[in-house]
């Protein structure tokens, strides 16, 4: 990651708070996660590794975990039917999602002159060394 896992949570806690300092705490993350990708593949790495834990500290501010927390609250309320548990339904649609994502995988056109995943992140960043910015 680029950031400690807490500084990372901290400047996201800034940005969602929408106040005047919010779009300064934006633009420098994605200064920073610019100028690491720029940095070659071990940066572009870093870059993926920080977006994954971002997503995943966004997480509590979204609709989908407050959502996800009522419908907690009535399981542990006994409010629901049995197909209605949090674990049942999310499992299921987690079940239907994956199977899914794995038929457009497999059934996405493969590029020419890639071999393999491996070869994808070198050929940005030696496209995107050429490009201004």
């Amino acid at each position: 990651m680029l950031f400690a896992r807490e500084e990372l949570a901290s400047d996201i806690e800034l940005i969602l708070r929408g106040d005047d300092y919010s779009a300064e705490a934006l633009a420098h993350l994605f200064i920073n996660l610019r100028q690491a990708m720029a940095s070659g593949l071990e940066g572009i790495n870093r870059t993926s590794n920080t977006l994954r834990a971002a997503i995943d500290l966004t997480y509590p501010h979204s609709r989908a975990h407050s959502a996800g927390l009522k419908l907690y609250r009535l399981s542990l309320g006994g409010h629901l039917r049995g197909e209605d548990e949090p674990v049942t339904l999310i499992s299921s649609a987690v079940e239907r999602g994956s199977a899914k994502a794995r038929a457009a995988q497999a059934s996405a056109p493969v590029k020419k002159g890639v071999s393999d995943k491996t070869d994808l992140p070198q050929r940005r960043r030696g496209h995107a060394e050429g490009a201004e910015g």
